[in-house]
């Protein structure tokens, strides 16, 4: 597993992701490693020989092309750059910490380095600000959502959930219960209301799609669910949904008797029935495999949603409202 260094470059500090490896600097098993191969059986030994030599051939032959820049302190980008580091073999991947005090230098000096070939972009901070510094390079963004508003990137792994997945994971938790809701902000919203409940009508659901612009509105968008609807699924939005926010939420729906699906372990934690979010550490192997493939000279492919998802119920919460979720159904994280 990769873990965050401080060895750099001195022109610029900035972090190193690093990984063991021979003295020799070479993976095992490549022309100069020093690792003998297992008597027993010589043509496994040939086999594993031929495989470490494709699998190296997959990854970029310099590491330090790839410039990481994200923000400390965010448990989810954290996991994100944990799936990226993973997806190198050798040491030398660079990070920028735009929290760090020389942040927004590091970042300009990394920028103008011939030694950056491409760009992964950790967060929606993070791509603004290498966006707005006109970077010359490929950028591949990360931990974003990529509605209407979403900054351009040459490749997005997006934070979305299809609706689909997350209609999925609630017929699996709460059998029976088809009756969906559903808040979209139509100024962030990737789809539109008559495509969001044309999807959940194909999954065999019965959707009630409430419009909300504006955190003043939440609570009277849920109030217009109650009665309507088994639980009601909070797109992700930053503008709706903030510390200022969820709490008052949370408590009417309490009040209302209305699960709340949030889209983080942090809405869940606060207060949400049940989450359904993305596998943060594998949006960021998904972001590094995009940069690989751009280094290497290929298409990027197209954006991509989270291909894992990550589903949490609020135990506590559920039972306030009456709701008994079928954990065993799939991989649940518990929250009590």
């Amino acid at each position: 597993m990769a873990r965050l260094g401080i060895a750099g470059p001195a022109s610029w500090p900035v972090a190193r992701w690093g990984r063991l490896q021979p003295a020799n600097g070479r993976p095992p098993g490549l022309p100069g490693a020093t690792s003998a191969l297992p008597n027993v059986c010589a043509k496994c030994g040939i086999a594993l020989l031929l495989a470490s030599w494709l699998f190296a051939a997959t990854l970029p032959s310099d590491p330090a092309a790839v410039l990481v820049v994200s923000e400390s302190g965010v448990e989810a980008y954290a996991e994100a750059l944990d799936g990226i580091g993973s997806a190198f073999a050798a040491p030398g991947l660079r990070v920028v910490d735009l929290q760090a005090a020389t942040g927004a230098r590091d970042l300009a000096r990394a920028l103008e380095s011939k030694e950056t070939r491409a760009v992964i972009a950790v967060g929606s901070r993070a791509l603004d600000d290498v966006r707005a510094r006109h970077a010359a390079v490929p950028v591949v963004a990360a931990m974003v959502l990529h509605g209407a508003q979403a900054p351009k990137a040459d490749g997005h792994v997006d934070l979305d959930v299809p609706l689909a997945a997350q209609l999925g994971a609630m017929r699996a938790l709460w059998p029976g219960s088809t009756r969906a809701g559903i808040i979209r902000n139509p100024a962030l919203s990737r789809y539109s209301a008559d495509a969001l409940e044309a999807r959940a009508r194909k999954e065999g659901f019965l959707p009630v799609i409430v419009d909300c612009d504006k955190p003043a509105n939440l609570l009277k968008a849920l109030a217009a669910l109650k009665g309507k609807v088994d639980f009601v699924i909070c797109c992700p939005d930053p503008d709706l949904y903030n510390s200022v926010t969820i709490k008052p939420l949370v408590l009417a729906s309490l009040e209302s008797r209305l699960p709340l699906v949030g889209f983080s372990p942090a809405f869940v934690r606060a207060g949400a029935a049940a989450g359904i979010y993305p596998d943060y550490r594998d949006s960021g192997r998904q972001a590094a495999e995009m940069a690989e493939r751009l280094l290497r000279g290929e298409d990027c492919g197209p954006d991509t949603g989270p291909r894992r998802i990550q589903v949490a119920v609020n135990q506590r919460v559920a039972r306030l409202l009456g709701v008994d979720f079928r954990t065993g159904a799939l991989p649940v994280e518990v929250f009590r």
